[in-house]
């Protein structure tokens, strides 16, 4: 069986996109995401793995993979599926007591995003659940990335034209929130670009 699963994982595509693991009953047991779908279903039928990982993986008879357009898309259609099927192994995989949630507090001048188990009603946004903690800090990162907001641990605007921008910047990555010049007004719009996405 797993000879099999690895053949028709070693013609998946080099693309991201999310994988749905079957049992002999066709149930949804688990639901993961990869940057390259090739890559990480195949790791799954060959060598060893954890006994957890390798006690799904004794259960799987069947995988369906969809190919997303972007790794960000694979994350939000993986958050997605899983909270639809709510399978066995995500529960029992997942890396933290509860899906996590991703908290913007509007009321800061300069709001960050960040990682919390409970979406309380304090006047925050918060977006989720997600599957897992290392996943949400994903989104984040790739959040952040495309709309070039920092992700150092400067405060604004205290710390607006102190030093000189980091790698991060000079990297394209970052729109420089620690140069002169750089308004709150244009901080928050670019925020609710991400709260947009989310």
């Amino acid at each position: 069986m797993l000879d099999t699963l690895l053949e028709k994982a070693n013609n998946l595509p080099l693309l991201p996109g999310v994988y749905i693991m079957l049992d002999d009953k066709g149930e949804v047991i688990y639901v993961g995401k990869a940057k390259k779908l090739k890559n990480r279903v195949t790791s799954y039928f060959r060598g060893e793995h954890l006994p957890k990982v390798a006690a799904m993986v004794e259960k799987v008879r069947d995988f369906n993979v969809i190919v997303a357009s972007s790794e960000f898309e694979a994350l939000v259609l993986e958050n997605s599926l899983i909270k639809r099927h709510k399978p066995h192994y995500n529960i029992l995989l997942k890396d933290d007591k509860g899906y996590p949630f991703i908290r913007i507090d509007k009321k800061s001048a300069y709001p960050v995003m960040s990682v919390t188990r409970n979406a309380p009603r304090d006047g925050a946004s918060y977006f989720g659940p997600f599957g897992g903690r290392y996943q949400t800090r994903e989104i984040i990162t790739v959040i952040q990335n495309a709309l070039l907001l920092p992700d150092c641990s400067r405060r604004f605007p205290r710390d607006i034209g102190k030093e000189r921008p980091c790698l991060k910047y000079q990297m394209g990555s970052c729109a420089g929130w620690c140069l002169p010049g750089m308004t709150e007004e244009d901080y928050r719009t670019r925020m609710d670009g991400g709260g947009a996405a989310l």
